[in-house]
This record gives structure tokens, C-alpha cells and sequence, in this order.
């Protein structure tokens, strides 16, 4: 497989996340694959997808600007009627404005709380779409639509970035793939999205054989019995009791006299 192009998400601080791409012209090697319209179309199916699922981060800045914004207004406020107001019933009014902050620190706090959830989701929307683009342009267009995580091997120019790749908050690249034509089946069916389990929870699925030891299913190379002490000091064993032979007489205690 060979890879046609490479579209990576832009998580930014102060705009909405957003697929970034160049123009269809700037992909030659796409130009053999898929016509200007559906480059088009496919893009924007997936615009779609980030605009309405990924979990935005710039909404928390603008909101932690505004809370310290009124933190300072609050200040200067409070300072002010302390110096020019006869009231004292006024001073309070300061305290009334750090509400707000208090409000969008309690918001934040829960947003970034939830945004694992909502990131895993969007991924999974963002998997199930791809994979219906795939299933489209298999057959027709002998591509593959993938999404990674970046990569050290990537380059801005592939990217089609303006800056290093390090000035940039990238979580997906988004890859198109040719695909050859003895794979067109295997990509159609859903065998190649079975789940493998993690390593710790291979390692942690063991069932303990626990029971008597067969003799005869003992490896021919163990050196010890399972019954039998593997330490080199032997000791004598006490003699067994039978219960016979043992005569028990009654003794009287002394008595004494007071």
C-alpha cells in the first residue's frame, strides 16, 4: 500500500479544531484516484464530523480570560469605593462580581473533566465514518481512508503545515491509502476490525490448574516429588502410636494436712 495523502487535525487554543488541507491540486498523487468534486465531498463529510463531535478547547480559554478579567475588574472596584464611596454597604459589591468566576471555574473544572468521554467518542464516529468512505471507494477508487496518531517521520510539507509540526496540537492524521486489488475484499468485511486484547489483560486471563498431580502427567525431567520435602536436611520421624500397649495408672495426689 502507498500512501496518497495526509490530512491532520489541528487542535487550537484559540479557534475551533479543524482538518487541515491544501487544494486538490497539491495532491498529484490523488489525481489518478479521485475526481476535484469528491476530494471535495469527503472533506467535507469529515469537517463535518470534527465540527460536530470533537470536544473543543477554545472555549475554555476565552472563559479563563473572562474570569481573570473580572478577578481585576473586582479589584479595581473595591479599591475605588474604598477611597471615594461614604457607604460602606457598597464594599460588597465586589464580592458580588467574583460569583462569575467562581461559575466558570466550576464549568472548566466539569468540561475538562468529561473531555476523555467526549473525545473517545468522536473518535469512534470519526472510525465508523471512515470505514463507510472506505467501503464507498474500495471497489471504485482503489483507496483506503485510515486515521493514526502523528508520527516522528512526519514532515510539515506532507502535512501541508506552515510551521514545525511541534507549534501544532495534531491528536489524528487522517491517511489515504491506495489499496490493491487483492485486499478490495478483505477491507469489505469487518474481519479486520476484531479487537485484539491488551497485553495486561492477556497476562492477567490465566487459569491456575489447582488439584492433585497426576504422576503420570508430570514432565519426566522434574527432580522432586510434589510430596516429597526438596531440602537436603532428612530428620527421623517420630515413631507411630497405635494406642496399644500403653497401661495408665491412676495416681493419688498427696494430701496434706492444715
Amino acid at each position: 500500500m502507498m500512501g496518497l495523502a495526509s490530512f491532520p487535525i489541528v487542535s487550537q487554543r484559540w479557534k475551533r479544531a479543524a482538518l487541515v488541507h491544501a487544494t486538490y491540486e497539491d495532491y498529484p498523487r490523488l489525481h489518478d484516484y479521485m475526481t476535484p468534486e469528491v476530494f471535495q465531498v469527503r472533506l467535507d463529510t469529515i469537517k463535518e464530523v470534527i465540527r460536530t463531535s470533537y470536544p473543543q478547547v477554545w472555549i475554555d480559554s476565552y472563559l479563563f480570560f473572562s474570569a481573570i478579567f473580572l478577578v481585576i475588574f473586582a479589584a479595581v472596584l473595591s479599591i475605588s469605593l474604598q477611597t471615594t464611596s461614604q457607604d460602606k454597604s457598597q464594599l460588597w459589591y465586589p464580592l458580588l462580581i467574583l460569583i462569575g468566576p467562581a461559575i466558570i471555574a466550576f464549568w472548566t473544572s466539569r468540561r475538562r473533566s468529561r473531555y476523555y468521554v467526549k473525545y473517545m467518542k468522536f473518535q469512534e464516529k470519526l472510525q465508523k465514518l471512515l470505514k463507510e468512505l472506505t467501503m464507498l471507494d474500495s471497489t471504485l477508487l482503489h483507496i483506503k481512508w485510515h486515521e493514526r496518531r502523528p508520527r516522528e517521520d512526519d514532515s510539515p510539507a506532507e502535512l501541508h503545515l506552515p510551521l514545525p509540526i511541534s507549534q501544532y496540537a495534531i491528536p489524528l492524521v487522517i491517511d489515504v491509502i491506495q489499496v490493491n486489488p487483492e485486499d478490495i475484499a478483505r477491507l469489505t468485511t469487518d474481519s479486520d476490525n476484531i479487537a485484539l486484547p491488551s497485553y495486561n489483560a492477556a497476562i492477567e486471563d490465566i487459569v491456575l490448574d489447582v488439584g492433585v498431580v497426576d504422576p503420570q502427567q508430570r514432565h519426566p525431567n522434574d527432580e522432586h516429588d510434589l510430596g516429597t520435602p526438596s531440602s537436603s536436611f532428612s530428620y527421623p520421624l517420630p515413631p507411630v502410636y497405635d494406642g496399644h500397649g500403653v497401661e495408665l495408672t491412676l495416681v493419688n495426689p498427696p494430701q496434706y494436712r492444715q
